[in-house]
């Protein structure tokens, strides 16, 4: 009775550390678009047709538009996806019609995901503090947060990337944090004073783990600067005063 239970209790054991790990399975596409970006797609069995044969595209189990493709030489059959395609997943197959009118088999799905656009904005904690008081509390943070469209698939993150002048020149008053998320800080901490311009931009990036295809429409993963820049003025820390006897 005793084994019984302990493998019972073992089984159970098994099954909920698996479910654990499920629950943290990324699921990836084939490709990932973003703004007016395309990708052409290819079938490598087209090397097997002959002239005449043709090559039919679906998009979401849809025939698309041109479709079918009549076979003619070297990647006549191919298919491009037009920058015009709604922010989401989408599933591509493909299927040979011979000359005869013999159809094949559909190919497994193609999956593109649309990434939807996003706006940055910068916000601030203090808009002045003394310079003898740098840091997170006494100084200040500016944060920008990066709104999408929608959601975001699995493997894709943000780039940060901070600008701050000074009285018209590049000046480095503190510290981003390297974020990927919808949000990144940069943290003040210095004692320098004077009045510091912050700007920022962020861009789609693929995540390491992911495996997919990303195609920026812009080459630079779609970026985007801040709405508006946000200014914090560091005021300087008074001397150290004297006292003298007035007469």
């Amino acid at each position: 009775m005793k084994t019984t239970i302990t493998r019972t209790a073992l089984a159970t054991f098994v099954l909920l550390l698996s479910f654990a790990f499920s629950s943290y399975a990324q699921t990836y596409y084939d490709v990932y678009l973003c703004d007016n970006a395309t990708a052409t797609l290819h079938m490598p069995e087209e090397s097997t047709l002959t002239n005449g044969d043709k090559v039919r595209w679906y998009k979401d189990g849809v025939e698309v538009a041109g479709s079918p493709f009549t076979f003619s030489g070297a990647n006549s059959t191919n298919y491009t996806v037009p920058n015009s395609l709604a922010v989401g997943l989408h599933s591509y197959t493909t299927t040979i019609e011979t000359q005869g009118g013999c159809v094949g088999d559909p190919s497994d799905p193609f999956k593109v995901y649309k990434l939807p656009t996003k706006t940055l904005a910068l916000t601030k904690t203090n808009a002045t503090y003394c310079g003898a008081n740098s840091g997170p509390l006494s100084g200040s943070e500016i944060t920008a947060t990066t709104t999408p469209g929608a959601s975001l698939p699995d493997g894709i993150g943000y780039a940060y990337t901070w600008t701050v002048t000074s009285a018209g020149n590049p000046a480095t008053p503190g510290t981003a944090d390297g974020s990927n998320t919808n949000t990144s800080v940069y943290t003040m901490n210095t004692t320098t004073a004077g009045t510091y311009v912050f700007n920022a931009k962020v861009k789609y990036v693929k995540l390491a783990a992911n495996t997919g295809v990303f195609i920026a429409g812009d080459n630079n993963g779609c970026e985007v600067t801040a709405t508006a820049t946000q200014t914090v003025i560091v005021t300087p820390k008074p001397g150290k005063p004297s006292i003298s006897l007035v007469q």
